[in-house]
């Protein structure tokens, strides 16, 4: 699990370089013309997937050309750090964080995730001058068998304590199986607000016939409620590979303490897509579902008074074959 904070990160060196220049980092104050108390946004950066050739097999990419293919992911890293930069959020929730590896390792739980530039945070990070983060990440397993695929939270709000818990089944707690789903969870304190604890969550299928989502979802709400000391927010974020309006959208937020933000903030957006049909994984949809969400405990001082869906077509531009959901809040008196 890698835990730090912004700082100076040198770009890859290949015939294809972005030179980006940063400036020192220190921390920026919170500037919420919205008038909004906490902001978030997760997006799914779908694992440098966006500029892969399609008569080409990813487990045969070379060292050479996955490089080459970093780089050229410099225009989608920088219309990333530009929509940060116009959002402004206060925490980000990131999944499908692709960092090449080339090859399986005999030692994968020894492999440091973010120790090479190539890594999705670090190249985002790298475009976000003085705008400091802190963040946590860890990876769940390999993509094609050549990218360590991750998740990631970055917060303006200092991590008071990180830790990540693999939330599939044990059997495939491994990092060798890509039905491995390990989150990484962050506590933090909001000013006025108190102790909010953040996971990044991405989950499997609801139908999975040896890891299904009800199960990994049931060890999630268990560990959050197993939180070592009570939070004033809890939030969970990603994607979460069920479908809005779905058997596994009823059991995930009926009856659990935990409310579907976007939905309150758009009670006739239920089935805003946040993938279009036919997504990896998505491939029998005919119409693009919404599976990517932004919950929070009911219990929460915390009200959503603004969500949309970012990174889309009309704003932001798209960056990946999901989009991102960013919500605003505020905190409520009747609560």
């Amino acid at each position: 699990m890698k835990t730090g904070s912004q700082v100076p990160f040198c770009p890859i060196l290949c015939s294809l370089i972005i030179v980006v220049s940063m400036a020192a980092c220190s921390p920026v104050p919170l500037s919420h013309g919205s008038g909004s108390d906490l902001t978030v946004l997760t997006l799914n950066l779908h694992t440098y997937q966006e500029l892969r050739a399609s008569e080409s097999k990813e487990s045969e990419l070379t060292d050479e050309r996955a490089l080459q293919r970093v780089a050229a992911y410099g225009v989608i890293f920088d219309r990333i750090a530009a929509g940060i930069d116009r959002l402004d959020p206060d925490i980000i929730c990131l999944q499908e964080v692709g960092e090449w590896s080339g090859r399986k390792h005999a030692a994968a739980d020894a492999v440091e995730f973010g120790a090479s530039d190539t890594n999705m945070v670090h190249q985002i990070l790298s475009r976000l001058g003085d705008r400091r983060y802190h963040y946590t990440m860890d990876w769940s397993h390999y993509g094609w068998n050549v990218w360590l695929e991750g998740s990631a939270i970055l917060s303006k709000f200092p991590l008071r304590s990180t830790e990540s818990r693999f939330i599939s089944n044990p059997a495939n707690d491994t990092r060798d199986n890509w039905k491995s789903r390990n989150v990484p969870l962050a506590k933090i304190d909001v000013p006025e607000l108190g102790s909010v604890a953040i996971f990044s969550v991405h989950a499997g299928w609801w139908d999975d016939p040896t890891d299904p989502f009800q199960e990994q979802y049931e060890r999630l709400l268990q560990w959050a409620a197993e939180t070592t000391e009570p939070a004033a927010a809890t939030i969970l974020c990603g994607d979460f590979n069920v479908a809005a309006a779905g058997p596994g959208y009823a059991f995930m937020t009926q009856g659990t303490g935990y409310s579907d933000q976007y939905a309150l903030a758009n009670p006739g957006g239920m089935l805003d897509a946040t993938v279009a049909g036919g997504a990896d994984g998505w491939e029998d949809a005919s119409a693009g579902p919404r599976i990517d969400y932004i919950l929070m405990n009911e219990s929460s001082p915390l009200e959503v008074v603004r969500a949309r869906r970012v990174f889309t077509d009309e704003y932001l531009g798209r960056v990946s074959d999901h989009v991102g959901v960013y919500a605003e809040f505020v905190i409520s008196s009747a609560r």
